[in-house]
């Protein structure tokens, strides 16, 4: 919906329009609006098409910029499309389903307080005032329209809200969580100029784990090792693991932040259950995989911040599948026959130009 993918509302971003020089008359209502679409019976005008379209459009235009309709993007694991038809197709969607979520207001016992009903008319009687008269005749529209579309949104935001909160998803620090790691890395490989990869020896390979070894003992042994001038090695925290790369070239050792999954995807499971096996400030031995060789400092088993901000993703894509099942159902229930594809009169949509 764009209330909700966008992060904000339809009002606040119709306000992108402010710029404009204003002179909208309430009066101005338009005959006979060409229609875009029909869902379930309920007519959709080019203008409020229009409305939606134009704030994708400027929201999009601000953050990519305006060679973004051009663009390829995936649609599919092994399709894709232009950004414009993509977007395009969106829009229709999002406009069906805050009708979907208007119709289900008396359902989760929803309505508009007199406080929100006075504050989405001052907003669009703001609006209203600062369209031009070509927008409004070229997208045939009305106060009318304008106030209609407001209503619904705000409406539609306060149903979504009474069925997410009735849905109570969430999310565990197990399921989101991410972890935190140095990977003190040598490597058993050479990449040429050209790209071209070559794996090393067998003899190469003894050496690097023999640099991998006095590499861990330098950690383990703080007192007897010192790395570089004048640098002690240390197990209470990472300072001189990340000396130790430096010392001994390894341009590939570095911090990363990755979930269980992507740790046993890139280093293999057998490591991955043992890097969920160490504690916070705490070394692995070495570790061998099919890359070379490892030496893990775990910084954070549960990263905090990063577990958090994962946690926020998933419950948002949870979500969005959660609605989009009752969208799905819906729509089945309301318009069976609905499509895009055959439902829009893209005659009259593709006035409104991107």
């Amino acid at each position: 919906m764009i209330y909700f993918r966008k992060a904000t509302t339809l009002i606040l971003v119709l306000c992108m329009f402010a710029g404009l020089v204003g002179c909208g008359e309430k009066e101005t209502v338009p005959q006979d609006a060409e229609v875009v679409f029909k869902f379930d019976g309920e007519e959709v005008t080019i203008g409020e098409v229009y409305l939606y379209a134009n704030t994708v459009k400027d929201d999009y235009e601000y953050n990519y910029g305006s060679d973004i309709w051009d663009e390829d993007v995936s649609v599919s694991m092994d399709k894709s499309a232009k950004m414009e038809d993509v977007t395009r197709k969106d829009i229709i969607e999002d406009i069906v389903h805050v009708k979907l979520l208007v119709r289900k207001a008396n359902d989760y016992k929803v309505a508009l307080t007199e406080e929100e009903t006075a504050k989405v008319t001052a907003e669009t009687e703001d609006f209203y005032e600062k369209m031009t008269d070509e927008q409004i005749e070229k997208m045939q529209m009305s106060y009318e329209l304008v106030s209609e579309v407001m209503n619904e949104n705000a409406l539609a935001r306060k149903v979504y809200d009474a069925i997410i909160e009735e849905a109570d998803i969430e999310v565990s620090d197990e399921e989101a969580r991410e972890t935190t790691f140095y990977d003190l890395f040598f490597e058993a490989y050479s990449v040429a100029s050209s790209g071209d990869v070559t794996m090393f020896s067998e003899d190469e390979k003894q050496s690097q784990y023999e640099r991998a070894l006095q590499a861990y003992n330098t950690l383990i042994n703080p007192i007897e090792n010192t790395v570089n001038e004048g640098t002690t090695s240390t197990g209470s925290n990472s300072t001189n693991i990340e000396g130790l790369a430096e010392y001994y070239g390894l341009v590939n050792s570095q911090y990363y932040t990755m979930t269980p999954v992507e740790i046993g995807a890139v280093y293999g499971e057998d490591i991955a259950n043992s890097l969920y096996g160490l504690e916070d400030g705490s070394y692995s031995l070495v570790m061998e995989s099919e890359y070379g060789y490892h030496i893990f400092y775990m910084k954070a088993l549960t990263d905090r911040d990063a577990t958090d901000e994962h946690k926020q993703e998933m419950i948002r894509y949870k979500r969005n599948d959660y609605m989009n099942e009752l969208y799905t159902k819906w729509i089945d229930e309301e318009d069976p026959d609905f499509s895009y594809e055959d439902s829009v009169n893209f005659d009259v949509y593709e006035k409104i130009q991107f």
